[in-house]
């Protein structure tokens, strides 16, 4: 099984993949996904249920995330090169807020391997696997 973890029913769907909405994924039986994405919608989820969601991806699987990097973000708030409203769009209505550090560390207590992790803009994409 391949999931597409997204926000809304109306998100678009990856081909191959299976939209699971955030407030469906306690569904997603436990190792039961080949690969998950999560596009723009890591910040949605607490803490618990990212622990919960990497629980699902079965051993030799994968995992992508790209989310906006709030270290990038407050830092480009900070130098001037965006705005608060610029600012307030990234970070505003979000259960939680990450870095491309805190993800990495994450996926390794969990015992991911990181297989990419690049910051560009003010988001990052952090692919990783499951041994």
């Amino acid at each position: 099984m391949n999931i597409n973890l997204v926000t809304t029913s109306e998100a678009p769907s990856v081909e191959n993949y299976q939209n699971v909405l955030i407030t469906e994924v306690n569904n997603v039986p436990l190792r039961g996904c080949k690969n998950v994405i999560l596009n723009n919608s890591l910040n949605y989820l607490t803490h618990d249920q990212f622990i919960e969601v990497l629980g699902k991806v079965r051993h030799g699987g994968s995992i992508s995330v790209t989310a906006p990097d709030i270290v990038e973000a407050a830092s480009a708030l900070y130098w001037g090169s965006i705005d608060t409203n610029t600012f307030s769009s990234l970070t505003s209505n979000r259960t939680q807020q990450y870095s491309v550090l805190d993800v990495k560390n994450l996926f390794e207590q969990e015992g991911y391997t990181i297989e990419i992790a690049t910051i560009y803009d003010l988001s990052f994409h952090i692919k990783a696997h499951r041994p």
